[in-house]
């Protein structure tokens, strides 16, 4: 099944009911962490699994590929995983109570290199606005790229941001971070640019 790379967010047009956890998987344990634009990489599984008392919410604007993840979370049985898809800000903004939301990931998003689609690019103010009512307090976004002016981007509007402070874990980004993305990367000899963005202690 062929699937498209680039797929407008700002064209998909869907609202989000609040979610329900425990609804979704019974045994919720108060944490939910959040994947926007998962694609078809394997981290939403391996955390799911590795974290198995807690629930994994994935986004990703092609409903193609969740239909594939579904698939593939079926197969494996794993319960503690909620997929849906759309808009990733949309959902973020319309699914999640305030402060209900321990970690996002944001791995390898589109550049949207042309002048004219800059504005679809999904991490601006407008969006860690939201992304800092949604986390709980000292919450992290965990993000990566291979586009080095995409990252400097990305650097700017967080440190430009004054919720959000950078966040030292190697541990995380040597022995967990595993993505399709990160391995094309790696056979094309590019380097992968990433870092952990906490979210300041509210009180």
């Amino acid at each position: 099944m062929r699937i498209r790379t680039h797929t407008n967010p700002l064209s998909c047009i869907k609202h989000f009911e609040k979610l329900d956890a425990v609804s979704v998987f019974s045994k919720f344990n108060g944490k939910i962490d959040f994947e926007v634009g998962f694609g078809q990489s394997s981290f939403i599984i391996n955390h799911a699994l590795e974290n198995n008392d807690q629930l994994v919410v994935g986004i990703d604007v092609r409903k193609k590929t969740v239909d594939l993840m579904q698939e593939r979370v079926n197969q494996n049985n794993i319960k503690n995983i909620y997929l849906t898809h759309g808009n990733g800000s949309v959902c973020l903004a319309e699914m999640f109570e305030n402060e209900s939301l321990d970690n996002i990931f944001i791995f390898h998003p589109d550049p949207w290199r042309k002048a004219r689609h800059h504005k679809r690019r999904l991490i601006n103010q407008d969006f860690l606005a939201i992304v800092q009512t949604k986390l709980k307090k000292d919450g992290k976004v965990y993000v990566s790229t291979d586009v080095d002016f995409l990252w400097l981007e990305i650097v700017q509007t967080f440190d430009a941001n004054a919720k959000f402070t950078r966040f030292e874990d190697s541990e995380f980004w040597t022995n967990y971070y595993q993505t399709r993305w990160n391995e094309i990367s790696k056979e094309k000899n590019r380097q992968t640019f990433f870092a952990t963005f906490c979210l300041k202690n509210k009180f």
